[in-house]
């Protein structure tokens, strides 16, 4: 039978493993596109913006003038959407040698923690993300989280907040899909 004997030293080297593997896809992502000059560019584009967009859409006008602006700031929003579409395409490639990366380790790890119980939920997830909870685990107890789960949310986690920490993305303080304020 299985050893179902929760470590902790095992969660923690998992989430090392994730932390170490964030680290370097985002070191990665830095080298191939981040510093390059096209890609600063953009972001700065998109930034400015996007704050141009917010101004502009809570700034009050007579009647007249309305129409005018609404056109104006549609054809901003949509210049904003193009930016974006191209700083996502200038991600695609780094993001495919990544997912490379990723899946590499992931099988790593996974054998090394094959079938073994990582931890316990402490409720019972919905069908789609048991899924990925209990992935590669025997029985049928769907409190039970695989080593996956544990190293996908860590990994994405991690790389958000490496991401935010050392400005990456774009700060939009706008997005085309929010209300104006």
């Amino acid at each position: 039978m299985y050893g179902t004997d929760l470590s902790l030293l095992d969660a923690l080297m998992i989430i090392v493993a994730a932390l170490v593997t964030a680290s370097a896809s985002e070191a990665l992502s830095w080298l191939l596109i981040y510093r390059t000059e096209d890609y600063q560019t953009l972001k700065k584009n998109i930034e400015l913006l996007s704050k141009k967009v917010e101004k502009s859409k809570e700034q009050t006008f007579v009647a007249s003038k309305q129409k005018a602006q609404d056109k104006k700031v549609a054809r901003t929003e949509e210049t904003l959407k193009a930016m974006s579409q191209q700083l996502s395409a200038s991600k695609m490639k780094n993001t495919f040698i990544i997912a490379i990366f990723m899946i590499a380790v992931i099988t790593t790890m996974n054998s090394s923690y094959n079938a073994q119980v990582m931890a316990k939920l402490p409720f019972e997830p919905f069908s789609l993300l048991q899924g990925m909870t209990h992935r590669g685990l025997p029985g049928n107890d769907p409190t039970d989280c695989s080593m996956i789960f544990i190293y996908v949310l860590s990994s994405y986690i991690i790389r958000a907040d490496i991401q935010k920490y050392f400005q990456l993305s774009p700060k939009t303080s706008y997005s085309i899909w929010d209300p104006p304020k």
